[in-house]
């Protein structure tokens, strides 16, 4: 279960996607020298595209479901274990966030459900 510093704010049906971003390099090249020279500049964190399903009894539910992530959009780096079970330090939440844009809908066996997306953004 994907959670964020121990909390499981992204519901059900959880699916996290991790995309490296690409790493820092300096390309040299030398008159009369054929070739080029890298040099390895590090990492630059990566990005958490994360979808889920918020579930709830009622629309009251679902509305502080959705209130507790975005509550996560401090600005401070938080740890997030993702669907896998990987662990991800230094991650900050800026908000990103899309919830079905029809809005809650109703199960058939009673309670509501609202698909959401989010994006994070890992520092390291």
């Amino acid at each position: 279960m994907a959670t964020l510093d121990g909390s499981p704010v992204f519901g059900l049906a959880v699916h996290v996607q991790m995309n490296p971003h690409p790493n820092a390099q300096q390309i040299n090249e030398f008159f009369g020298v054929n070739g080029t020279q890298t040099l390895f500049g590090g990492t630059r964190g990566r990005t958490f595209m994360i979808s889920g399903v918020l579930l709830g009894d009622q629309v009251a539910d679902i509305n502080a479901a959705e209130a507790a992530l975005l509550a996560f959009a401090d600005g401070n780096p938080h740890t997030l274990i993702d669907d896998r079970g990987r662990v991800f330090n230094n991650v900050i939440f800026r908000g990103e966030y899309q919830s079905f844009e029809q809005g809650p809908r109703p199960l058939a066996g009673g309670g509501v459900v609202l698909p959401f997306k989010c994006t994070m953004q890992g520092l390291t």
